[in-house]
């Protein structure tokens, strides 16, 4: 853990070394050929053929301007050696937990957003709100939304019919919801399902568990910026599950895959009458099976939560060409951009613009009720998306696992976990509010990294 520690914060010394005095270059800058043209490039954990179509056009649009584009694998770790070695793209994707790291690096370039919502043609307003949390670390924007996903509850229509099931607009309640796994689960025979439903676990079971915490009314983040998922909320959420299993109603939690497609293979396959599906993964229903779109349970008082991944891109905080590379990302993250690459999608994608909702969605009937998708981005969200995402998240399942699979006491094993999480999310207050962490740190049993760095130099 103290090793890990003290390379972040040597990444961020090397960066902000680096990067003093570098400021926003002009399209006549370094990169221009000698044609004048300027040539930008792009490095993405995405294929080419996803944004082709609207580079094309932009390059037809601005032929002074040439985007080349390079596909990479292990994405986050390359862009930060990029960094410490001064070598960045001009432009590069970021995504759910990214744009924090990279910002907090030094690699990206803050956008003026009062410049982006002056500029009337280009509609800043129009993104939807759950896009900020995903573009932005502390409070600045170091991405603009590009496209994302999140996850949906489908049904087969026929057999709530049969049952006299009626799905209620905003969804059915956790009381609902099990009167209506009980309901199904009284005909299981008629119907020939295993069960009404299944509640798949991911590699860390956070894409399950997270909705449900919300909707009990957890939140991850308490006020003063430690986890809170060790709550009497997320005890509910895990007793909850726990007693549909013991129901009937959803078989023991198990690994499933990484994705639901087993989810949706089981419902194709008539073997059960509802489950959850991710937006991604929602062309492999089969049009052979009357299936419709609900929302997904939400909690008595009506709470509703659901998780959402986003996608965003960035210009590097090395780019000497900045004004191009700003033409270029306002005009993929416009209206005319995003509609280009909406039309035609056979891979569904959240519209991150409000007007543009029903493009994400068109490869699908509308009596399948699809719009939900969109509509749920009004309560979508994640985890906390700091610097230490991706480490949250390899706790958080380790956790998980033991409740799920070893039969661990919940309310003690979200404590253990909430104070091995705390020491992670104290890291984003480190040199932000000195003071109050050195305290934070101290109260909790651990040095904070600066201290730690000291020592291990010794």
């Amino acid at each position: 853990m103290k090793k890990r520690i003290v390379a972040v914060l040597t990444l961020s010394v090397m960066m902000t070394v680096m990067t003093a005095g570098c400021g926003s270059g002009n399209a006549d800058d370094n990169g221009s050929g000698d044609d004048g043209q300027v040539t930008l490039t792009w490095q993405s954990y995405d294929s080419y053929d996803k944004y082709e179509k609207v580079v094309d056009a932009f390059e037809k649009e601005n032929p002074d301007i040439k985007i080349e584009f390079e596909e990479v694998s292990d994405f986050a770790t390359k862009i930060l050696t990029e960094a410490t070695a001064g070598d960045l793209p001009d432009l590069l994707n970021v995504n759910t937990g990214t744009t924090a790291l990279l910002a907090d690096a030094g690699a990206l370039t803050e956008f003026d957003t009062e410049e982006l919502k002056a500029d009337e043609k280009y509609k800043f307003d129009d993104f939807w709100e759950a896009a900020q949390t995903y573009c932005t670390y502390d409070g600045g924007w170091y991405a603009l939304p590009l496209d994302g996903g999140n996850y949906g509850w489908v049904y087969n229509v026929d057999m709530f019919e049969q049952c006299g099931i009626e799905v209620p607009e905003e969804g059915f309640t956790w009381d609902e919801f099990e009167d209506v796994c009980a309901v199904l689960s009284e005909n299981k025979e008629e119907l020939g399902i295993e069960y009404p439903t299944i509640f798949n676990d991911l590699s860390s079971s956070i894409d399950m568990m997270y909705p449900l915490i919300t909707e009990a009314g957890g939140q991850y983040l308490n006020e003063d910026g430690t986890c809170g998922w060790n709550s009497g909320a997320a005890v509910e959420a895990f007793e909850w599950v726990q007693g549909l299993v013991d129901s009937g109603y959803i078989p023991p939690i198990e690994k499933l895959g990484d994705g639901y497609d087993a989810l949706i293979t089981k419902f194709n396959a008539g073997q059960i009458a509802m489950c959850r599906v991710a937006l991604w993964n929602s062309t492999y229903l089969e049009e052979t099976v009357n299936w419709k779109v609900m929302n997904a349970p939400r909690g008595n008082d009506g709470t509703q939560s659901e998780v959402l991944f986003l996608n965003g891109i960035g210009i590097s905080n090395t780019c000497e060409n900045y004004d191009a590379a700003l033409k270029f990302v306002k005009y993929i993250t416009s209206e005319e951009g995003l509609a280009l690459y909406l039309a035609d999608n056979t891979s569904p994608q959240i519209a991150v613009r409000r007007s543009q909702a029903d493009l994400s969605v068109t490869m699908f009937d509308e009596d399948k009720d699809m719009r939900l998708f969109n509509e749920g981005l009004e309560y979508a969200g994640y985890i906390d998306l700091t610097k230490t995402f991706a480490d949250q998240q390899t706790v958080i399942g380790q956790y998980f696992d033991e409740i799920w699979h070893n039969d661990a006491d919940i309310q003690s094993t979200l404590d253990d976990m909430a104070e091995e999480l705390n020491a992670l999310l104290a890291e984003h207050f480190a040199g932000q509010f000195p003071l109050f962490y050195f305290c934070f740190c101290v109260s909790h049993g651990f040095l904070p990294p600066f201290l730690i760095l000291c020592q291990t130099s010794v």
